[in-house]
């Protein structure tokens, strides 16, 4: 396996951070509220488009493989999208997304650090930065 790359990775999660920030847009816009689309046809609108665009990464290189883990990931997936939608169209846009990220990032977190056991230099200062973070995005999407 090849040595991770981190300016690489900090560049991915950038765009990332990008793309999952803005990809709830067009959910609350005048076209899609005003057809009132449902949560579950939104959602398969979005993993036809992830599925389409994944195959770039051949272009890029990268060896198509299977795994079964890609078929798990994907029944998370969906049904977290699919509720990600019903919240950004009956809460709002940042409301939801303010309580979707700090649960994202504390499943995320507890997945990496307990389940893969990622090292953290500090687990107490780690899990209270994670805390923080939580609260802080509660905070914001609480008083939105």
């Amino acid at each position: 396996m090849a040595e991770p790359n981190l300016v690489l990775g900090w560049f991915a999660a950038f765009v990332g951070a990008i793309g999952f920030g803005s990809f709830a847009v067009p959910i609350k816009g005048d076209a899609a509220t005003k057809v009132d689309i449902d949560p579950l046809v939104m959602q398969s609108y979005k993993s036809l488009m992830c599925f389409l665009t994944s195959w770039l990464v051949v272009l890029l290189g990268q060896e198509v493989t299977f795994t079964w883990w890609g078929v798990v990931s994907g029944l998370f997936w969906v049904p977290g999208g699919a509720f990600n939608i019903f919240a950004i169209r009956n809460a709002g846009l940042a409301i939801s997304q303010g309580i979707v990220a700090s649960s994202i990032v504390m499943v995320s977190f507890i997945w990496g650090n307990i389940i893969f056991k990622e090292p953290a230099k500090s687990q107490i200062m780690a899990y209270s930065a994670v805390w923080l973070i939580m609260a802080g995005l509660y905070g914001v999407s609480h008083f939105s």
